[in-house]
């Protein structure tokens, strides 16, 4: 699917839903505690739409949260040797036209509890695209791990566009913290 296996088999999600959740997804995702691990509730009483996504990826009532930009490359083989141009295209068009939503972002990396909102992609030169993200967790560690540009990912298998995936560091340029 997308640029992380948990991406990729992320939710997808009608662009209409998506166009509410651009504009709701900091009200959803909220401040939070790293000790919160509760599952979701209503943060947005007047949008029974942004709750029911909410309730759906079990997002905790209060989370910490980052967004910014990021980059991934895209190959034909877990070698990483030919880049996959076909499945780098298609994960852009995917992500611009559908967003993405995953419920348990890169547990590979965080462990479980991560939620990925990942809205806009661009191809930034041969074999890199460029991602927007806002991402959240009630651990604050999980955040700040993610913000980290010395974290590491391993080389991840996309089904979806038969392309592996390298991901780059996440450069966080806004976060919220619990006040």
């Amino acid at each position: 699917m997308t640029f992380s296996s948990l991406v990729r088999n992320g939710i997808r999600i009608a662009p209409l839903l998506l166009a509410t959740l651009g504009i709701g997804v900091a009200v959803v995702v909220g401040i939070a505690d790293a000790t919160t691990t509760t599952q979701a509730e209503p943060t947005t009483p007047g949008s029974p739409l942004l709750a029911e996504v909410a309730e759906q990826i079990a997002l905790p009532a209060r989370t910490w949260t980052a967004s910014g930009t990021h980059t991934a490359k895209g190959y034909t083989t877990q070698a990483a040797e030919a880049i996959s141009v076909e499945g780098m295209k298609a994960d852009c068009d995917n992500i611009n036209l559908n967003k993405k939503l995953a419920a348990d972002f890169r547990s590979d990396v965080f462990g479980p509890g991560v939620k990925g909102f990942f809205y806009k992609c661009q191809r930034v030169g041969p074999g890199t695209n460029k991602y927007w993200f806002t991402i959240s967790s009630a651990d604050q560690a999980q955040i700040h791990k993610l913000c980290d540009p010395s974290t590491k990912y391993p080389i991840v298998y996309d089904e979806q566009h038969d392309t592996y995936w390298i991901d780059e560091p996440f450069t966080c340029t806004s976060g919220s913290d619990p006040s």
